[in-house]
């Protein structure tokens, strides 16, 4: 039997939750080269649950193997729903055409560095024009940084509040 869909589990330990993960990826999937999708917020914790689950999958005995197990975060599986949406609705979807990766913003946040370029806040980027490509990079991971942590902050900016 394939289930699919999602599964929530709450408790207040970390453990326990892996547990439970445990006794869902126990079962089989019907194609054995399918592999579970798990969201994970970080790489850290990803580590310790592959870790944690190898004690508890694969052969009897705790063989230390987690395997046939997609770690994603889950901007990753919401990236991956909305192509699956596009294309079930017969559009065409590339990782690249997505919109809100922080490599599509580097571009227009150059437009705006100099654009500002002699305003009293952007005054330190002067002295460093050449490394305005980099900066717009790593303004543009920030960004991405707090829709996914400090979303209240995006929030705020878009209300006018600093």
């Amino acid at each position: 039997m394939t289930t699919t869909g999602v599964h929530v589990h709450r408790a207040e330990r970390a453990d326990v939750l892996a547990d439970a993960l445990a006794d869902v990826l126990a079962r089989p999937l019907a194609d054995p080269f399918a592999a579970e999708v798990v969201a994970v917020p970080a790489k850290g914790v990803e580590r310790w649950l592959a870790q944690r689950l190898s004690h508890h999958l694969g052969a009897p005995g705790g063989d230390g193997v987690c395997a046939g197990v997609a770690f994603c975060s889950p901007a990753a599986i919401v990236a991956d729903a909305v192509a699956a949406a596009r294309l079930g609705a017969g559009g065409a979807h590339e990782a690249h055409e997505d919109p809100w990766r922080p490599e599509r913003a580097v571009w227009p946040l150059l437009e705006v560095l100099d654009a500002a370029v002699d305003e009293p806040w952007c005054a330190p980027l002067s002295a460093h024009r050449s490394r305005r490509h980099a900066l717009a990079r790593r303004v543009a991971e920030l960004f991405s940084a707090y829709a996914t942590h400090r979303p209240e902050l995006l929030r705020g900016w878009a209300a006018g509040v600093n």
